[in-house]
């Protein structure tokens, strides 16, 4: 069994390269903005076949001027979808090498000219080449693609790039599969596409309180199947007159996603809450704090309120959810019925024990659920995914992770935020997400000799196990080449699959074969038969546009504190803090001596969590404690650095004599430094710093004078 996926469950942002669309050329010159050519109709058939959208686009390119002249037309297709079939002047293309040879036809009626071929530019553009348009003559192309659409809030949506060329009439049709029937259609059954972008789909009904699951499976070669698996959940209304708790993480390592966009959450959860709801906050970094003191009804004003005490409040070290989990605990205390946690949060926490949220919670299945909000700046993602989702799993709720530069988009669907999810989702052979909120829905591709059960298990209240019903056939075998893998398919399979079923890539184009020429006949079944190819033109074809820049190999950076950053801090922030604890401990205990452990968890700019050690005085324990938060590591720079968190271990050693007060400072230098030059690219492993011996030669501090 081979897994394959082609997408991931949370919006993003959908770009698309624009060339100059229609283009003209002669012998004499090369491609411009057209002046004679023009798009005489454009007409786009869509049908969403289950979660896979079947597309047929129909283009007319007239020659209005008096001379022969070639076009060159550049297709934007949705992101992810794949070519089926190419046709102009009425005759299908077939499958050929993108890279097979072409000449001039010296004898048009022995051979013939080959019409139109079209081959990959790069991403989701393609390139169709047409020969010489006679004055006063059209050629109509034919483009048939498949893409996926993306299950969400309740229905499936895709994007259509913009068209530039004119205006296209669009039609749109559904056939959801079994257990969900057509609300309404977006925009509507037909609509115009022009110069700007248009999201379509099918809002859809979800029939019972179960999630449905689709499958959608064609054969490849050589024993080899593909299957399309949809996972849809029902819209569950949200219940009312319940208790929420919103748990807001104000540390410094959020400066990075911003009290603004902290705010603009805030507001709009506040706002997404069902009638009658209760209101409370808790704000944490090292320490936690309630914000109302009480549980208060949901209105404006009260929901102003903690959006003004997230902005008042400062920015600290320190992660600890754990502890404003206690505090919620006493806030969903004497809740009716069952009281809703809803966690703000960049995902940046101290390392937890199984079960700690859970048992610092202490709520049950029926008394709360937990919603996990999680913002990520730039291009990092949480590195507390897994202990944010524990509570979940366990108590009920809902994960939603969402990049900061996608906020306001994301928070068109802000009302599916806060419904429960059904949770601990897998299937036999399909790698789906672990948790589906209600409403949403993942699409998974999976390749296969022997097909399995495909069951969807997994509970909300309760367990379920749910077969995967068959939706409407589609032709996913293109979406299965393009999404494959030397992983999914060896070499040789992928060549007899893109025999039997031709489509559009960097090593494969489509060309359609000249139908005149007293040898065209048999040519064509020759190429049919996987013979050799060559392209016969009129016109030579202009050069092909430079593929895009790779992205450079230094572009990210691992942002992991380096060693003799460490020492610095170590030296210049933790050691005369914790000098000062030391002298206002000795006159209380003037026998105090000895090694402090320190451990340190830092990222993103922050003291996420400090343990240590200590020397069993507590006092003096608690002041180097607060010492240890109070350092400031630098910030990473996202466009630039990768996301990772650095754990030192450090000791400092506490000496006195009748004279003087040392406090002996450990070696950042140690026998397994740091390497920042070999830590992989974009890697969140934590880098351990373990110091064990004094820095050699360190010259004590000033001596004091003990009493």
């Amino acid at each position: 069994m081979k897994l394959c996926a082609l997408f991931a469950t949370l919006a993003a942002t959908t770009a698309f390269v624009h060339a100059n669309g229609l283009e003209e050329y002669a012998p004499t010159w090369g491609p411009h903005s057209p002046s004679q050519l023009v798009e005489a109709s454009c007409e786009v058939a869509i049908e969403l076949r289950g979660a896979v959208a079947v597309v047929e686009q129909k283009q007319r390119i007239a020659n209005k001027g008096g001379a022969d002249l070639a076009a060159i037309a550049t297709l934007d297709l949705p992101r992810g979808a794949a070519i089926t079939g190419f046709s102009a002047a009425g005759a299908d293309a077939l499958g050929v090498p993108a890279k097979a040879p072409a000449a001039i036809a010296e004898s048009p009626d022995v051979l013939g000219v080959d019409p139109a071929a079209l081959f990959a530019v790069g991403g989701d553009q393609y390139r169709a080449l047409v020969q010489p348009i006679a004055p006063g003559r059209e050629v109509q192309l034919v483009t048939r693609y498949v893409a996926v659409a993306r299950a969400h809030s309740g229905g499936l949506s895709l994007v259509l790039p913009a068209h530039d060329d004119g205006t296209c009439k669009v039609t749109l049709r559904a056939q959801p599969g079994p257990g969900a029937t057509v609300k309404k259609l977006v925009p509507g059954a037909s609509f115009t596409l022009a110069g700007q972008p248009v999201t379509i789909g099918a809002e859809l009904d979800v029939l019972g309180t179960q999630p449905i699951a689709w499958k959608q499976t064609a054969p490849l070669a050589d024993g080899w199947s593909a299957s399309l698996v949809t996972v849809l959940g029902p819209r569950v209304k949200a219940a009312t007159g319940r208790r929420a708790v919103f748990v807001v993480d104000t540390s410094k390592s959020m400066d990075a996603v911003g009290r603004a966009q902290i705010a603009k959450v805030v507001h709009a959860l506040g706002t997404a809450l069902p009638p009658s709801s209760e209101l409370e906050a808790v704000l944490y970094d090292r320490t936690a704090t309630r914000v109302l003191g009480e549980a208060r009804a949901a209105t404006p004003g009260n929901l102003a309120l903690i959006e003004d005490a997230i902005a008042k409040r400062p920015a600290a070290n320190g992660s600890d959810l754990a502890r404003a989990f206690q505090l919620v605990q006493k806030a969903i205390t004497g809740a009716r019925g069952q009281a809703m946690v809803v966690v703000i949060t960049d995902g940046v926490l101290p390392e937890l024990a199984s079960g700690a949220l859970q048992r610092a919670l202490g709520a049950t299945p029926s008394s709360a659920d937990v919603h996990a909000i999680v913002l990520d700046p730039a291009h990092t993602t949480s590195p507390g995914a897994d202990a944010l989702r524990e509570p979940i799993d366990r108590l009920g709720g809902a994960y939603v992770e969402v990049n900061v530069d996608e906020l306001d988009t994301a928070l068109a669907a802000i009302d599916g935020w806060l419904r429960p999810s059904w949770l601990e989702l897998a299937m036999e052979g399909v790698a789906l997400p672990s948790e589906l909120p209600a409403g949403g829905g993942a699409t998974q591709l999976a390749f296969h000799r022997t097909p399995p059960a495909f069951v969807l298990a997994g509970h909300g209240e309760t367990a379920f196990k749910i077969p995967a019903q068959p939706a409407p056939a589609a032709p996913i075998a293109a979406l299965a080449l393009r999404a494959a893998t030397g992983d999914d398919l060896d070499a040789l399979t992928r060549a007899h699959a893109f025999a039997a079923h031709p489509t559009v890539d960097a090593a494969h184009a489509l060309a359609v074969l000249a139908s005149t020429g007293r040898v065209a006949a048999s040519r064509r079944a020759v190429v049919a038969g996987g013979g050799k190819y060559e392209r016969t033109i009129a016109l030579a074809d202009p050069p092909a546009p430079e593929p895009p820049p790779a992205a450079s190999a230094g572009g990210v950076q691992p942002s992991a504190i380096a060693e003799t950053t460490l020492e610095r801090m170590f030296r210049d922030q933790l050691q005369p803090r914790a000098f000062v604890c030391y002298q206002r401990a000795l006159p209380r205990n003037p026998n105090l001596t000895g090694t402090v452990r320190f451990q340190f968890r830092l990222g993103r700019g922050e003291v996420t969590d400090v343990q240590m050690v200590g020397t069993g005085d507590a006092q003096f324990d608690a002041c180097l404690l607060d010492a240890g938060y109070a350092m400031v590591p630098p910030s990473p720079d996202f466009s630039v650095n990768a996301d990772d968190q650095t754990i030192a271990n450090y000791p400092l050693t506490f000496e006195h004599s009748n004279t003087q007060t040392y406090v002996v400072l450990g070696d950042a230098d140690s026998s397994s430094p740091i390497d920042v030059e070999a830590i992989e690219k974009a890697a969140r492993r934590p880098v351990k710093v373990d110091a064990r011996t004094p820095l050699g030669g360190l010259k004590p501090p000033p001596a004091v004078t003990t009493p």
